[in-house]
């Protein structure tokens, strides 16, 4: 489309429909459940490799006998549809095999992060009465203080090495129990190992999925809380397999005979739905990495031709590629692409991450209540600093919440979705779920995710920061993004996260971390330097009053810089340095 063309708004032209495929990696049906999603999709190549985990290589085939036994094994429990199932598990085997067998059943899984607390865990189980929970080993400490008062009937407990040969188990224990972090099974007779669970049900098992129902509970995830109360998110069926059928449209090099590694925790759908379900559905191998440390991705090199990570990942890469030998140098310039989400990446770190790695690093955009990605970077057309596009069939747009209508290319606004992968609704919450979930003058329910951006005429969406983050000085809304962004063109600054703080003369003001380059030690030359950038190229209102230099930037369990833990920081410097 021309600029002649364009009616100056993204929801009419839809600029981005360029930059998809022509056909579909595969066809895939909307109107299926997930496990259909899985089996029907590779029906014709079911001995092909579906999962690695540590090693060891599943087929489709033997996941779909290990999935369907296991469904047996909680029909003949007495488990059925509409049942929620609370799980806590990394990534391993009996992961999937979870998912997919509650899913055959039409019961609900409810995944949370393994760190979590007891009382967290006691809240999990006992706001959706779950009667069974599905936990790795490491939980059984914090579950036997708390288990008499939740609804729980059944504890499955897995190690994370069950699946693997004997040899391996043996390794791992003593390596365990070396360590002091071996835990043996309770007593109790609520406690049953998964393996010997699964026994129970039979190999040749004649139960039927349920039929589909687009609006039936499948899945609920938690929020992250960055900004606000931690949330449990509800999907279904439809969201995750609409995820995957948008997702096929795209043009990453995501196809039969792939091989993608998985470097994140499946209690999160960018997980879930990306980096695991999209990538079983085209017929992929997934690499399922058991720990999310960054330096796993290193330890992985050569094993994969597409990773799906976080930023943090990359930058780790990055900083440590000079200790690749030169054969891993080798296999890290045969990697097809890395996609990146779940936080922000500058234009420099992009650029660089590219050249350094001699690949396309595609940055893409999502959130939890839209099943994962809501936007993702083309292969061959990536464009730094941006997080890329819609997916296919879906519209973002970016939207004035006073005004109630969509905003034109170039203007600010609150990231708006319309798509088929939104969440059903928080879970015990229906007036935030209100919230969120938002009929404007189109008729249409539209997803607001309460992150600013902006569009250009190509359809690319660039983040401004989130809403809950402006920074409100003397009356003047400021992107803690247009700060932190300016502040990282300085050559020697490695990181910055810019935050509010209270200010005893102007009430609010931004205050900037700053974390430098190695070998860079702070004085105040570098912070002049950073006080000079700013006042040249920034509005007055926006430089930061306050600069603090750190060594390291502090990050929530999910990986994201933790505005809060950052806030609180700022707000208890400006009292100690009784600045005015």
């Amino acid at each position: 489309m021309s600029e002649k063309e364009l009616t100056g708004y993204p929801s009419i032209d839809k600029p981005h429909y360029k930059y998809y495929r022509k056909m579909p990696i595969r066809e895939i049906n909307r109107n299926q459940t997930i496990y259909d999603l899985v089996f029907s999709s590779n029906r014709d190549y079911m001995d092909t490799v579906a999962l690695e985990y540590m090693g060891v290589n599943w087929t489709y085939n033997k996941l779909k006998n290990k999935t369907d036994q296991t469904a047996d094994a909680f029909a003949k429990e007495g488990l059925r549809m509409g049942d929620v199932v609370l799980i806590g598990v990394s990534n391993c085997f009996e992961a999937v095999v979870s998912l997919l067998a509650l899913n055959k059943l039409g019961i609900v899984s409810k995944w949370f992060d393994i760190r979590s607390s007891q009382k967290d865990i006691f809240n999990y189980a006992n706001d959706s009465k779950c009667k069974f929970l599905i936990s790795f080993d490491v939980l059984i400490p914090k579950l036997q203080h708390i288990l008499e008062e939740t609804t729980i009937e059944k504890v499955l407990i897995i190690s994370p090495v069950d699946s693997l040969p004997q040899y391996i188990q043996i390794v791992y224990n003593l390596k365990r129990r070396k360590e002091k972090k071996y835990y043996s099974l309770p007593s109790d007779t609520r406690y049953v190992k998964f393996k010997d669970f699964v026994k129970c049900g039979s190999r040749n098992s004649e139960l039927q999925c349920v039929p589909f129902d687009k609006e039936r509970p499948s899945i609920m995830i938690q929020s992250s809380g960055t900004t606000g109360k931690p949330k449990i998110i509800v999907h279904s069926d439809y969201s995750a397999v609409a995820c995957v059928r948008s997702l096929a449209h795209c043009d990453t090099p995501v196809e039969p005979g792939k091989i993608l590694l998985n470097l994140l925790p499946p209690w999160i759908a960018y997980a879930l739905g990306e980096a695991i379900l999209y990538l079983l559905a085209l017929g992929t191998k997934v690499v399922l990495s058991p720990t999310f440390e960054p330096e796993e991705l290193l330890k992985y090199i050569g094993r994969f031709t597409v990773a799906f990570a976080a930023p943090f990942h990359y930058r780790y890469l990055y900083d440590h590629i000079d200790e690749l030998s030169e054969e891993q140098k080798q296999n890290l310039y045969k990697v097809e692409g890395f996609v990146s989400g779940g936080d922000k990446m500058t234009v420099e770190e992009n650029a660089k991450f590219e050249m350094a790695f001699r690949t396309v690093l595609m940055n893409g955009y999502g959130c939890n209540e839209g099943w994962g990605a809501l936007t993702n970077n083309p292969a061959k057309h990536n464009r730094y600093g941006t997080v890329g596009i819609p997916k296919y069939g879906e519209t973002v747009i970016v939207y004035d919440d006073e005004l109630g209508m969509e905003l034109p290319y170039g203007v600010v606004g609150e990231v708006c979705v319309l798509a088929e992968t939104t969440f059903l609704y928080y879970e015990g919450r229906p007036e935030e779920t209100r919230l969120v979930k938002r009929m404007h003058a189109d008729g249409n329910v539209w997803l607001h995710t309460g992150d600013l951006g902006v569009i250009d005429e190509d359809g690319f969406l660039t983040l401004q920061g989130r809403a809950r983050r402006v920074i409100v000085r003397r009356g003047f809304k400021i992107s803690a993004y247009t700060i932190e962004d300016k502040i990282c063109e300085l050559p020697m600054v490695k990181e910055c996260v810019a935050v509010e703080v209270v200010d005893q003369g102007e009430e609010h003001v931004p205050m900037a971390f700053v974390r430098l380059k190695h070998g860079i030690a702070p004085d105040d030359k570098i912070k002049e330097s950073i006080v000079a950038k700013c006042t040249s190229e920034l509005k007055e209102y926006e430089v930061p009053k306050y600069i603090r230099f750190v060594e390291q930037l502090p990050y929530t369990e999910n990986n994201k810089y933790d505005f809060r833990v950052l806030e609180e920081l700022g707000n208890k410097y400006v009292v100690d340095h009784k600045v005015v």
